[in-house]
């Protein structure tokens, strides 16, 4: 099992690399369009009208949901873990695959949820009005996707915390963060 495991890593490593490739260009647009849109608006009196549709409907959306896999393999999330470094080793992943295991099952939910929400409104040709008329299961479609991504990286990391108990070399090769190494510094 450690061995697909890591394998399973690599992929995941993959996937997420390139979603967060596609959240980074995401932001370097955001500032190319939102700099654009501010000189178009001042200098020439002349607004970019479509620049807060894609913005706000696309960009800063993607740029959220297309990190978070990414966030969590490179133990970059907000953590609460006060608890954490009073308990064993052992009991410590446990408890960690279980919170991953719950959190699997409701980014699952989400994932489906918005997945068929997009669906609806792709097959009923739904559009949201501004300057231009943007079919909304092109912004929809972007919730679910991110959802999906972070719902595989959390069922990974659940069954990782269960595999590594008592198992430090894995924790370290599947890079699991450890309950003595988060005691806080004084």
């Amino acid at each position: 099992m450690k061995a697909a495991l890591l394998r399973a890593d690599r992929w995941l490593w993959k996937m997420d690399i390139a979603m967060m490739s596609v959240a980074a260009v995401m932001v370097l647009a955001m500032m190319f369009i939102t700099a654009l849109d501010v000189v178009a608006r001042y200098a020439f009196h002349s607004p970019l009208r479509w620049a807060f549709d894609l913005v706000t409907q696309y960009l800063l959306i993607g740029s959220f949901f297309f990190a978070f896999s990414y966030t969590l393999r490179t133990n970059e999330n907000v953590a609460v873990d006060y608890f954490a470094r009073h308990l064993a080793t052992p009991k410590y992943h446990a408890i960690m695959g279980a919170g991953f295991a719950v959190a699997t099952v409701i980014f699952l939910a989400v994932a489906w949820l918005t997945a068929c929400d997009t669906y609806e409104a792709w097959v009923n040709d739904e559009a949201m009005m501004g300057a231009l008329v943007w079919p909304t299961w092109s912004a929809k479609i972007i919730v679910p996707l991110g959802a999906f991504a972070l719902a595989l990286r959390l069922a990974h990391r659940c069954l990782a915390h269960w595999a590594s108990m008592r198992d430090e070399s894995f924790r370290e090769a599947i890079g699991l963060e450890d309950s003595q190494a988060i005691l806080v510094k004084e």
